[in-house]
């Protein structure tokens, strides 16, 4: 007697949704594994640089949409599946204050001299998102927003900033600094979303994971 089970083919609208995560930041990274749900990450080939309005919340949510674009246009280049469905979550996060600027850093003295400008002060932590999802390669839904916080930081002495940049790579993150990595009390106040601030404020995320039935 053949004992031998074939398993039913599953239709690719039954397959579980495919989270794709276009950011290499450690924040959103970490943020998507607290919700325990699976995903994969990439990097995209947005030159973020050469994106650059005078309003710098256009230019946080020109760049948002560029690496979700990107990721969508560009199918077989980032291994999205023709088949089944896909969300790709994209984001840009930014410090303002006044008319200045404040992205990733270069070295730890660029850090230094960001953390700097912000302390004793508060300013505005933007991120804009873009999410979009596919069926099957084509788009059936985008959600797209900025959200903005307000973040106020206490002045750290010299010997202060010095160790907490070397205890750290803040090159990594907007404006030089992670309020969930580091065990410092240098932020005195946030306005607004904490998970905004981390790089992907969960106001906008989770309903749309729900919705989608990725979470419950």
């Amino acid at each position: 007697m053949n004992l031998s089970f074939r398993p039913q083919n599953i239709l690719p609208e039954d397959r579980p949704i495919q989270v794709i995560l276009a950011s290499q930041s450690v924040g959103r990274k970490g943020l998507l594994e607290k919700l325990g749900i699976i995903f994969r990450t990439l990097i995209t080939h947005v030159d973020e640089d050469a994106i650059v309005n005078k309003d710098p919340y256009k230019t946080i949510k020109a760049r948002a949409d560029a690496k979700a674009q990107e990721v969508v246009k560009n199918p077989r280049l980032y291994n999205l599946p023709t088949e089944g469905r896909v969300l790709v979550i994209a984001a840009d996060s930014m410090a303002v204050l006044g008319a200045s600027t404040y992205g990733r850093t270069q070295d730890k003295e660029e850090t230094k001299t960001q953390l700097k400008a912000l302390m004793g002060k508060t300013h505005i932590f933007a991120t804009a998102t873009c999410i979009v999802f596919m069926n099957n390669g084509i788009v059936k839904k985008t959600w797209g927003n900025l959200f903005k916080t307000k973040v106020t930081m206490r002045k750290m002495l010299p010997a202060e900033l010095e160790a907490y940049v070397n205890r750290y790579d803040f090159a990594r993150f907007a404006a030089g600094y992670s309020i969930n990595e580091a065990p410092w009390d240098f932020i005195r106040k946030i306005d607004g979303s904490y998970t905004n601030v981390i790089g992907l404020p969960f106001e906008e995320l989770l309903p749309i994971l729900r919705k989608l039935e990725i979470i419950k």
